[in-house]
């Protein structure tokens, strides 16, 4: 490394370290960032990819005249394989909590939308005991 120079302005030392190589650990921190973000990078597209996949089979359901029920349960199991990737990405770092909960209420919403507009569902009113209470 070259030696420190010093200068002084108006009553205060300023001390410029000559520019040099980075120290071993932040070259090494910087790798390892590097790492993580192509990882986390990866991990997100993965569950953008799969909620896309979830929408559109979903939003090919709801324009389908004539659909049946049971034509719901292969989306039922993407449903399932994104939840585990959301779940995997959040437990690992990769996605805060409540965006991951988010993404997986846009699903479950987006689902039982499709089934109300079908008719396979039909949301449950007030209860009468509820009803009396008000």
């Amino acid at each position: 490394m070259r030696p420190v120079e010093w200068s002084v302005r108006r009553s205060s030392v300023v001390c410029e370290a000559a520019p040099g190589r980075k120290a071993d650990s932040a070259v090494k921190r910087a790798r390892q960032a590097e790492k993580r973000r192509v990882h986390n990078k990866a991990k997100k597209s993965e569950v953008r990819t799969r909620m896309r996949k979830v929408l559109e089979a979903l939003d090919d359901l709801r324009k389908k005249p004539a659909a049946q029920p049971e034509e719901v349960l292969p989306v039922e199991k993407l449903i399932a394989e994104t939840y585990s990737v959301i779940d995997k990405a959040v437990k690992v770092g990769t996605l805060h909590r409540n965006t991951g909960a988010r993404r997986k209420s846009r699903l479950a919403r987006t689902k039982k939308a499709v089934e109300v507009h079908h008719g396979w569902y039909t949301p449950a009113s007030a209860s009468p005991a509820a009803a009396d209470a008000v």
